[in-house]
């Protein structure tokens, strides 16, 4: 896939391919890409000046005083098919991912890409640099079947995938199959590179594998891949779902982020004298993560639902423990050592914005590295049958229960907020205390059961 980086190439590609119009997608902080349609005429203004907006558009930036302007980024811009790829349909429609800035150019704090960038952009002058791999996964529902929240009859879960995949007829998995087919194909055209797109059993998960790459490149990858894949799902006539615990019956949905930080050529992460094959540095990184985690899941744990796949007993990360062994640690270390020594955090859910995900990760664990901290002992055997207290025991305490618990610790965390700054810090909050209100004021499924 081609590779662009100036606008001169994309106005000519543009041209040659006959594209009627552009997409230009932005990121709200709640990781969901708003888009505006741009009409290939006006192309050259607005990449070369910017696009300006109602900043009102989505609905869900908070009042600046001032419109806002969309700065495309040349490097992201792709082109892709309308409908079903292997119907070779001829229609096609560009997109690019864009940055917010006040109409005068100065920097938007609300922005969340840019907010990610400057970030990176000063460990970098430091003389670092983080490479990342990361996963996402979802699932594919029959868009008749997804019921409104708070409906009595919810917990039934009609979805195509919570069948048994005994029971799903061959027109359904052949249609997924074909879905997933689309969907790889959708990828490589806006030159999302993935090592896998997996599904282990029928009706099940799916998770998208990335490469690995640069912060920033792994967040728009990441980004950029829920859109394509709602979008392709949705031109099957079915409903692509991020939601962390969809159902009672169903495996939780995850998102991965491994960390490697290279100087020089090499990994500060990796060790061969000390303990595990890995440095302080690695230690520190991983303690900083800790101290801050119950705020930072505020952020990679963003809904009331994150919470229904985060118990003592599920698959996803409750404790506060970090492994070379037990997959269910909330830091696991990947086996390859040298320039490859990995440190994967795995709390996140597919719903986290992964602009604001990286961004809080990696400030505590630069500042667990600056001020030198040390994590709780690894737990390097598995936790099958351990107790619960046993488990407890072994770690630095749990993540937050509810939404409630986590919001709590993050409005009580100043260095997670300053990373992410005032206003994005704010609209998280008012969020998560809106939703946490509208929660506790709703009579669910299960207690009507229980109770009615």
């Amino acid at each position: 896939m081609t590779q662009f980086t100036t606008i001169s190439e994309i106005l000519e590609a543009v041209e040659e391919q006959d594209i009627d119009f552009v997409k230009f997608h932005f990121s709200d902080a709640d990781g969901i890409f708003k888009e505006i349609d741009v009409p290939s005429a006006l192309l050259e203004n607005a990449f070369s000046k910017g696009l300006p907006f109602d900043n009102s558009v989505g609905g869900t930036f908070k009042p600046t005083g001032s419109d806002l302007m969309l700065k495309p980024d040349p490097r992201t811009f792709s082109i892709l098919s309308y409908g079903n790829a292997r119907l070779n349909t001829k229609q096609r429609y560009g997109r690019v991912t864009c940055e917010l800035t006040f109409l005068d150019g100065q920097a938007f704090d609300g922005c969340v890409r840019s907010n990610l960038k400057l970030f990176v952009r000063k460990i970098y002058q430091s003389g670092y640099t983080f490479s990342v791999s990361s996963s996402l996964s979802f699932y594919l529902f029959d868009s008749a079947s997804v019921l409104p929240v708070c409906a009595p009859s919810a917990s039934s879960a009609p979805f195509a995938s919570s069948v048994p995949s005994a029971s799903l007829s061959p027109e359904t998995i052949l249609k997924m199959e074909n879905v997933k087919r689309d969907i790889l194909t959708a990828l490589n055209n806006a030159d999302v590179d993935i090592v896998s797109l997996r599904q282990t059993h029928v009706g099940g998960p799916i998770a998208m594998v990335f490469k690995d790459g640069s912060v920033l490149r792994t967040a728009d990858n990441m980004m950029t891949a829920k859109y394509l894949v709602s979008d392709v799902a949705r031109r099957h006539n079915l409903h692509a779902s991020f939601m962390p615990k969809p159902a009672t019956n169903l495996e939780g949905l995850s998102a991965t982020f491994g960390f490697t930080l290279m100087k020089d050529e090499f990994n500060e992460f990796y060790h061969p004298d000390q303990d595990m094959m890995i440095s302080d540095k690695a230690r520190g990184f991983i303690a900083g993560i800790f101290k801050h985690i119950r705020a930072i899941s505020a952020v990679t744990n963003p809904s009331v639902n994150s919470y229904k796949r985060i118990v003592q007993k599920g698959k996803a990360p409750y404790y506060v423990s970090w492994s070379a062994v037990d997959r269910n640690s909330l830091v696991r270390l990947p086996s390859s050592r040298g320039r490859a020594t990995k440190i994967e955090v795995q709390n996140a859910d597919s719903s986290c914005n992964p602009y604001l995900s990286l961004l809080v990760l990696i400030a505590a664990g630069i500042s667990g590295i600056d001020e030198e901290l040390t994590p709780v002992a690894a737990v390097n055997f598995e936790t099958h049958d351990y107790s619960e207290s046993e488990k407890l025991a072994l770690s630095a305490g749990t993540l937050p229960s509810t939404l409630r618990e986590a919001i709590a610790a993050f409005n009580s965390d100043t260095l997670i907020k300053d990373a992410l700054g005032e206003s994005v810090s704010t609209s998280i909050y008012q969020t998560a205390a809106m939703e946490w209100n509208e929660y506790i004021g709703c009579v669910h499924a299960w207690e009507l059961e229980k109770y009615l």
